[in-house]
Order: C-alpha cells, then structure tokens, then sequence
C-alpha cells in the first residue's frame, strides 16, 4: 500500500480512499482491461466499497495524472488498465471480448513518420484490432457465448 500512496503524492494527488482503492486495483492486476462498472464492482465487495461517482472521478483523475491508461473501444465501450509506460495497441476478439496487448515499435514509427509527412506533430495514437482471439477462431458461435457466459 505504500507504493500506492507514493504513486499518488508523486503525481500531486491526495491519497482519497477511493483513488488508493482504484490505483490498487490497477497494482494488483497490471494486465486487465476494466471498465468503469468492473472496477466498481469489483471494489464493491471491499470492506469500505466507494461510490459509482468516486470510482468515475478517481479514474479520470488517475488517467489525467497517467498512473493509468484508458482506450476506447469503439461501441462507447471504455476501457482503463494500468499504465505501463509502453505504447501498445489492442486486439479485441469480436466473439468472447477479450482484450489483447500487442506492442510493435515499428508501428509506432511509421506513424510517426506518416505524421511527420503531413506536416503534423505526432503526440500519439489510439488503434483497436478487432477479430477472433485463438480460442474463439474454432468454436462455433454458440460455443463461444457458452464460453463467455462461463
């Protein structure tokens, strides 16, 4: 927990019991994707749950002070994980929803390079892949909500 304070003085937040509860949520699980209502949820079951507003306030203060990272996943679908401090996008399987990492320094080039044709200063980029994961590419459709619903 004293990471979790640290990381919040250093980035000038006051360590609230709902941002300390989010940020730990992030700690904890440094490869998952949460929307708003899962990291609510999730942080409903703790002996001091915080509100659906704190939540919603302690994840755009946290991205605002990049501790955490969010993506938006076309559909209004928003998507937080923890900031890693490595550029990646992501591959979303249209089948069971899952959320993949993928890194590729050569992409992150080329779009800078792209930017940099068109006279643009290049800040950054947000891409989505979207497809079947390995599990779902050989299930057939009803399988694969079985597998979701699971």
């Amino acid at each position: 927990m004293i990471a979790i304070y640290a990381a919040l003085k250093t980035a000038g937040l006051r360590p609230t019991s709902s941002r300390a509860a989010v940020l730990r949520l992030f700690h904890e699980l440094p490869h998952e994707h949460f929307t708003a209502d899962q990291v609510y949820r999730k942080l409903s079951r703790e002996p001091e749950p915080c509100s659906l507003a704190s939540v919603y306030r302690a994840l755009a203060q946290l991205n605002e002070a990049h501790l955490i990272s969010s993506a938006s996943l076309g559909d209004a679908r928003v998507v937080y994980e923890f900031n890693r401090g490595e550029r990646h996008y992501h591959l979303v399987c249209n089948r069971c929803g899952r959320i993949q990492d993928a890194y590729d320094p050569g992409l992150e080039q080329q779009q800078a390079k792209i930017a940099s044709d068109h006279h643009f200063h290049y800040a950054s980029s947000s891409l989505v892949i979207f497809g079947r994961c390995e599990d779902c590419e050989g299930l057939p459709a009803v399988a694969a909500r079985r597998v979701n619903a699971g």
